[in-house]
């Protein structure tokens, strides 16, 4: 860990220097947060701006990062924590720093679930189930972003729902996932089977072929286990009704709108930063698109991966092409915002999204393939890349909960999508930092190989040699990518400034 917080630290205090150094005003929204933040540090907690349509968490943990000092000196520490004033550069170093937590917090909920420990016990690592630790993070997230309520409800909810539903005996549910006659052939079967038996029809993601699951027995047992998502739901229902809106503030240019277009633009956003995990999906693609026509159908025989299990059915993609154009046709937002500022990329993709209006419908099929090899790549087994390390757990979770080596269930596939579209689907701004909580669940549950190295005393080593040959390819592919992201936009950034005639002497810059 002490290696990977070390490596991390060189590129964070690189860009950190290097964008304080040349933006030394706040920029863009900086404006609004900076100066709620000093409002905040001099104690003027009543003081709030309209502007701002967030809670006041990261303002209250500037206030407090800002007097770690006396509280050390109250307490007896001395100075061993570094106290942040609340300049522009204490409050950018605070953001610094909580992304250096993120990054801890996320390598060990991975090495976590990857632990023989954590599949023992499931409850105790990542999804809490109990009801103080739940709450108490919850609202503590809550602090931050009111839309965090569906990630820590709706989320674990749904993952602990299927959990409590599926307590049958594991040779049925073997049965079914194998489509046994009578036990899983059919939808009517799984019905009869979910219904008689007390399992849920909840194969890896590979293996699925319907999305249904039933079992409505156990409510009252089930309305107990859920009931610390079932507060916080409440809660945050209490919330809207009294604000009369989710957002603080400036309500008239965040009102809640139906925007399922988002679902869509959220595939090619994970495409575009992890297409190194998914290329095998779409290289092949025309591989099986020539295999579908009769000419070739010999193509069938020299594909790595099956037809059925690359991509959909023709019946089914075309269902979903009309869904999506439909979508399209019928709900396609542009707010005010997304067209009003060309400092954004978001600006550029949409200009061109819309001119020729026929480009828009064009791209449902773009948005079709990115989703699927998304959901795709989460049912990968370590036997067909021949990329992975050995399991090392063979006990069977209790939670529908991938740990980053092996496939997906269809639950959790299920959930993640409901979830997504829970956060999403009420935004009418377009933004890719709306993206980032669904690409990181989604990320963190790709099979990957945790390479285990023994030296030859017994003892854990590594070596560059053995750290280039156990690492699957795509994550050296994925790193280098995101790097040379990191870098491009990062130059553009500080370097491609660009004037308004309304502003003059300002510099304008590109971001996300």
């Amino acid at each position: 860990m002490a290696a990977a917080v070390g490596a991390l630290l060189v590129p964070l205090s690189t860009w950190f220097f290097s964008v304080n150094s040349t933006v030394t005003e706040p920029y863009l929204d900086e404006v609004f947060h900076v100066r709620q933040a000093q409002q905040y540090c001099q104690g003027r907690f009543d003081v709030w701006d309209p502007k701002i349509t967030t809670p006041p968490g990261l303002y209250l943990l500037s206030y407090v990062s800002s007097r770690l000092e006396s509280l050390q000196q109250r307490v007896g520490l001395g100075h061993r924590l570094l106290a942040l004033d609340c300049s522009l550069t204490g409050l950018r170093a605070l953001n610094a720093v909580g992304l250096l937590l993120l990054f801890i917090a996320i390598r060990f909920s991975y090495l976590q679930r990857a632990s023989p420990a954590a599949s023992a016990h499931p409850d105790e690592y990542g999804y809490w189930t109990r009801t103080t630790g739940l709450i108490a993070l919850g609202l503590a997230s809550l602090a931050f972003r009111q839309t965090n309520i569906f990630w820590i409800t709706a989320f674990p909810a749904g993952l602990v729902l299927v959990r409590e539903l599926d307590r049958g005996h594991p040779a049925v549910r073997g049965s079914m996932h194998r489509k046994t006659e009578g036990f899983g052939d059919s939808v009517y079967s799984i019905a009869k089977t979910s219904w008689k038996m007390g399992v849920i029809y909840d194969p890896p993601v590979r293996d699925a072929w319907i999305d249904v699951a039933t079992q409505p027995k156990r409510l009252v047992s089930l309305l107990v286990t859920l009931t610390p998502y079932l507060i916080l739901s409440a809660a945050f229902a209490a919330f809207i009704f009294w604000n009369g809106s989710v957002v603080l503030g400036d309500k008239s240019n965040h009102t809640a709108t139906l925007h399922l277009p988002q679902m869509l633009y959220l595939w090619p956003s994970i495409a575009f930063f992890s297409w190194p995990l998914l290329y095998p999906y779409i290289l092949l693609t025309p591989v099986v698109l020539l295999a579908w026509l009769p000419l070739f159908g010999a193509l069938e025989a020299a594909q790595i991966f099956k037809r059925s299990r690359l991509l959909p059915r023709l019946s089914l993609a075309l269902l979903a092409v009309s869904t999506v154009c439909a979508v399209i046709w019928g709900n396609t937002i542009v707010h005010p915002f997304t067209l009003a500022d060309n400092r954004h990329y978001v600006f550029y993709a949409f200009k061109r999204l819309l001119r020729p209006w026929w480009l828009r419908y064009a791209l449902s099929p773009v948005y079709i393939l990115c989703g699927w090899a998304c959901i795709q790549v989460l049912g990968a087994e370590p036997a067909e890349t021949q990329l992975f390390a050995r399991n090392p757990s063979g006990l069977a979770r209790k939670l529908p909960v991938p740990n980053g080596q092996h496939s997906a269930r269809l639950s959790f596939a299920l959930v993640l999508i409901a979830t997504s579209a829970m956060q999403l689907i009420t935004a009418p701004l377009v933004e890719p930092r709306y993206f980032i909580l669904p690409w990181i669940f989604w990320r963190l549950h790709v099979p990957l190989r945790i390479p285990i190295w023994k030296s030859p005393e017994g003892n854990s080593g590594w070596s560059w040699r053995t750290l280039w040959e156990e690492y699957d390819h795509r994550l050296w592919v994925e790193t280098a990518w995101l790097l040379a992201v990191n870098a491009v936009t990062g130059y553009i950034f500080l370097y491609w400034g660009f004037g308004w005639p309304q502003e003059p002497g300002r510099v304008q810059r590109f971001i996300w």
